[in-house]
């Protein structure tokens, strides 16, 4: 019996002690956890994302069923930009607290993130049902506005926050950025007086303040609380891009430039820094450093396309054909048509291997594989120009295939129109719309400073390589439409464009306003939208074919032997056989009083052709007089008036458009399907990255 009794009360101790030992070790892990949660939020507050999310994955580990560690490993991920894990974060706190307001909320946020637009508003939608006072649905509901481009809907939520939550940090600051992104900035000024009042020693207020000044045009002002931004946080990094941003739109550009270099020294990835430094130096004629840092910036981020854009413009101009990083630059573009030759988009190919042309001239791969695109497109005359370079280049090296190739087709060219007229097509002038283009400010965009001049000047470029076209931009800023029209008007331009950029953090819209100079009439108004890669090349090229659509065929009479004329447009304009033109006397072409196309008097027309053999650069066509006597000379114009039935597409470099401004062949500037693009090309607000980082 004793022994009996010993061994229950052995057992009933060990027991006890198995029980107290599991809760000591059950209370320790829920205490370790709790420390670890504390620790991950304050972390989380000081916006250390990375260093947060490693310790709420560890709190989980130790109780799965700590939903508030679960949204806030979500909250984390969302803003890092991990959007399809901060939705598995989600469920994961779902599963355990399905009614919570700051999850669902954070939900619709992720959603917006991922393009689900309409799944975000009816989580706000039902959120708001629910918790009539609840800010955050405010906030995303105002965020889906901004997205469609409606400004007054996003104010109105951001109000409705502010009307909840007088003091929200939030609503305050963004109503100051949508007014002053509205040019009310007297109410700007207000909303951010307000949150100074409460948030003065935030570091994030004094940036966005600054941002707020800049946009206004008080540089003084903004450069101020960029200052107190670093001050208070001295590794504010963004601030001090901001800084140096207001530095160079002071024209402080050696300020500028010693900026830059610590932004460097902080952190060699930063492609903004690469890029200031270098139009600063521009700015102060230092071509050769800018082009300099321009290069060594596109070594460590070279998918930065206006870094790019500034460097291939400088250098054009600065450096030497037989400098060695020309070849660098032009294998970036021959790396690009392959990608674009991989898809199957032709005129994506084209525009790249003629980009790499433009920058080294003697490079043989570039130019092979352009002429193999113009032997595709039946441009044979110019496939035998291309070889004949390239032999031209080193005769030594040349290979026997192409040496073949190259008599081939000098025997198999020897009759061409061209030769038959005794014409040399690369003496003639096909100059035929002259157009220029302006751009309204100088101010910095959120990314890019001097955005409007480098898109205007992107605008121009596009056209380089475009024979009908004579494209200028005006490198100052226009103050007014006026200005722009008096301008375009006192140097006889045909059409005055006034360009508009905004960009995101991974895209960018482009707004085109077309004019006709002669009267003022506006007569286009497109925008251009692209995210991704190759945003800016896609939208320039759509920027390009857009104006193209609006220009008439135009050409004129170079021979004439009795009822057969010759004229300066060929299949290299899209022309082809049983094209119909109207003859009109030299000098009597004006544009249109409104919208595209040409005026002229039913007096000066002289008569009608139609095309009876196209070559490439020139063709023949029958003529055919107009009244009882004969006034078809050399010289007069001729306009497009109607083509026979086609569905081939043709080249999306020439003008596309009858006398009367229609569209005659449809170009398509890439093969990609624009859908979804289409729903974005709205007017986006610049602002909708920096309203979308506030917390």
């Amino acid at each position: 019996m004793n022994k009996i009794s010993r061994k229950l009360k052995a057992g009933i101790i060990s027991t006890i002690f198995f029980v107290f030992s599991s809760y000591s070790i059950f209370a320790q892990d829920s205490q370790s956890a709790l420390s670890l949660y504390n620790k991950a939020v304050s972390l989380e507050q000081d916006e250390q994302w990375y260093e947060a999310s490693q310790y709420y994955m560890e709190v989980v580990r130790i109780n799965p069923a700590f939903s508030d560690a679960w949204l806030h490993l979500a909250d984390c991920s969302y803003k890092l930009g991990e959007f399809d894990l901060a939705f598995s974060y989600l469920e994961s706190a779902e599963k355990y607290e399905k009614n919570n307001s700051s999850l669902q909320n954070l939900k619709g946020m992720i959603c917006i993130s991922l393009g689900r637009f309409d799944e975000a508003k009816n989580i706000f939608n039902e959120v708001l049902k629910k918790y009539p006072n609840d800010i955050d649905s405010h906030f995303g509901l105002a965020e889906l506005e901004l997205f469609e481009g409606k400004y007054s809907g996003a104010e109105k939520q951001y109000e409705m926050a502010l009307k909840r939550q007088g003091s929200n940090r939030k609503a305050l600051l963004s109503l100051a950025l949508l007014c002053a992104q509205t040019e009310r900035y007297s109410l700007a000024e207000n909303y951010l007086k307000r949150a100074m009042s409460y948030y003065s020693g935030e570091s994030e207020v004094h940036y966005l303040a600054s941002i707020i000044y800049m946009m206004k045009g008080d540089y003084s002002t903004a450069e101020k609380h960029a200052r107190i931004a670093v001050e208070i946080k001295t590794d504010y990094y963004k601030a001090y891009e901001q800084l140096a941003t207001i530095l160079y739109l002071e024209n402080r550009n050696e300020d500028v430039i010693d900026m830059c270099d610590y932004l460097i020294y902080q952190n060699r990835s930063n492609s903004l820094a690469w890029y200031l430094k270098g139009i600063a130096q521009e700015k102060l004629s230092k071509h050769e450093e800018a082009v300099a840092t321009w290069n060594t910036g596109l070594n460590i981020q070279p998918q930065d396309e206006f870094m790019r854009m500034m460097l291939e413009l400088s250098a054009k101009e600065n450096v030497p054909l037989d400098d060695s990083r020309r070849t660098v630059w032009a294998n970036y573009h021959l790396e690009n048509a392959r990608q674009y030759d991989s898809r199957f988009d032709k005129s994506g190919s084209l525009y790249e291997y003629q980009k790499a042309l433009i920058l080294n001239p003697s490079n043989t791969t570039a130019r092979l594989a352009y002429a193999n695109i113009l032997e595709l497109n039946g441009m044979h005359e110019h496939y035998l120009d291309q070889l004949q370079f390239i032999k031209s280049l080193d005769e030594e090296k040349i290979s026997t295939s192409i040496s073949d190739t190259i008599e081939a087709y000098e025997n198999l060219l020897s009759d061409t129109l061209a030769k038959k007229w005794n014409i040399e097509p690369f003496y003639l002038d096909k100059t035929r719309w002259n157009i220029a283009v302006f751009y309204m400010t100088s101010d910095a965009s959120f990314r890019h400073a001097d955005l409007q001049r480098l898109a205007a000047l992107a605008c121009s470029d596009v056209f380089t390589g475009v024979a009908i076209t004579s494209v200028k931009t005006q490198v100052t800023p226009v103050k007014s439409f006026s200005e722009a029209f008096q301008n375009a008007r006192k140097n006889s331009f045909d059409y005055f464009i006034i360009v508009s950029a905004n960009e995101g953090d991974d895209d960018i819209s482009l707004s085109s306003v077309m004019y006709n100079a002669r009267s003022g009439v506006e007569a286009d108004n497109k925008k251009f939208y692209a995210t991704g890669n190759n945003r800016l090349s896609t939208v320039l090229r759509r920027f390009r074919n857009s104006v193209l659509e609006n220009l008439t065929v135009r050409g004129k009479i170079l021979a004439r032997n009795g009822k057969t004329v010759l004229i300066d447009l060929g299949r290299s304009e899209n022309i082809s056989e049983d094209f119909e033109f109207k003859i009109i006397r030299k000098g009597k072409l004006t544009t249109a009083d409104s919208g595209t196309g040409l005026f002229y008097k039913d007096d000066d027309v002289v008569g009608t052709l139609k095309i009876s053999k196209a070559g490439e650069e020139v063709s023949e066509a029958l003529i055919t007089k107009s009244g009882f006597y004969d006034r078809i000379n050399v010289d007069d114009e001729v306009v497009l008036v109607a083509i026979p039935e086609k569905d081939d597409s043709g080249m999306d470099t020439v003008p596309n458009a009858d006398e009367n401004g229609n569209t005659i062949v449809e170009n398509n500037v890439s093969g990609e399907e624009f859908i979804s693009e289409i729903r974005k090309a709205v007017d986006r607000p610049a602002i909708l990255d920096l309203l979308r980082s506030i917390f």
